[in-house]
């Protein structure tokens, strides 16, 4: 498996994720000049993108989704809350839906977590690849959400990497300049995570597996990546997991993903879609 934030943040969201035939975009928060061009710097080619998931409907992570449907023909995969809420909506035959929380492409299995954001049905996602000779890794992305309820806890162990969201310094946004009624939605429970509550998330499902973890969805005003990273690395004191800062403005590190030298256990599956 191999894993790239293209950019994160207020401005656009895009990660990159293969594995076997699969390669596949979350979120497309960036138009189409600018997806391909921050592939191509990481290596990456875009006219090889076979399906798009989004987590919502809000423009910074599904500006771009329309038109890449339409221009390559790939897949948009979402909830149907976020495929009825979308202001531009995919080709009909583009859009699919995406049942009990669930997705098959080419050697990903992708699981869809409901999280809680202010939006119509969003979602986190894990991604599993399976070797043939029963080895995997696990990867996940997430991000706006207001807290991390048990559910989104339990689904996060067991990971080989995490894209974790850092949103914001409590203290920076409290003092900054945003609106008051902003600041209300951003630390509200369906706001986004603060870097405080980021680290206890990143706490909970630390383990001695976890080999990358990519802070994401910084907030230009009301964080900075010394905070952010300073709050995950006291939790990843002794741990030998790579910390890494998503940025706005460019592509990270192309993470690569190799089986451990023992199969690890698969999580419990988890109903989260009735």
């Amino acid at each position: 498996m191999r894993i790239c934030v293209l950019s994160s943040g207020s401005g656009g969201n895009s990660l990159w994720v293969e594995a076997g035939d699969a390669r596949v975009l979350v979120d497309a928060g960036l138009s189409l000049r600018e997806t391909a061009r921050r592939a191509a710097h990481a290596g990456l080619r875009l006219r090889d993108l076979t399906d798009v998931l989004l987590t919502h409907e809000h423009a910074d992570h599904c500006v771009g989704a329309a038109i890449l449907a339409r221009k390559l023909g790939v897949r948009v995969h979402a909830t149907r809350g976020t495929l009825a809420a979308l202001r531009d909506a995919p080709p009909p035959e583009l859009a699919a839906p995406i049942l009990e929380g669930k997705v098959e492409l080419g050697g990903l299995r992708i699981n869809a977590i409901a999280v809680p954001h202010d939006a119509a049905e969003p979602v986190a996602y894990s991604f599993e690849e399976t070797r043939p000779d029963g080895r995997s890794v696990r990867a996940a992305i997430v991000t706006d959400l207001g807290h991390a309820p048990p559910a989104v806890v339990r689904e996060l162990r067991g990971l080989d990497a995490l894209v974790l969201e850092m949103n914001h310094d409590l203290r920076m946004l409290l003092e900054g300049p945003y609106p008051w009624r902003l600041k209300q939605r951003i630390r509200s429970g369906v706001g986004h995570l603060s870097n405080d509550q980021g680290a206890k998330l990143l706490a909970q499902v630390l383990h001695p597996g976890l080999r990358h973890v990519l802070l994401a969805h910084l907030s230009e005003h009301n964080n900075t990546p010394a905070h952010a990273e300073r709050a995950a690395a006291q939790v990843l004191r002794g741990s030998s997991a790579l910390l890494q800062v998503a940025s706005q403005y460019g592509p990270s590190a192309v993470i690569e993903l190799q089986p451990s030298a023992r199969p690890l256990a698969r999580p419990r599956q988890l109903a989260l879609f009735a």
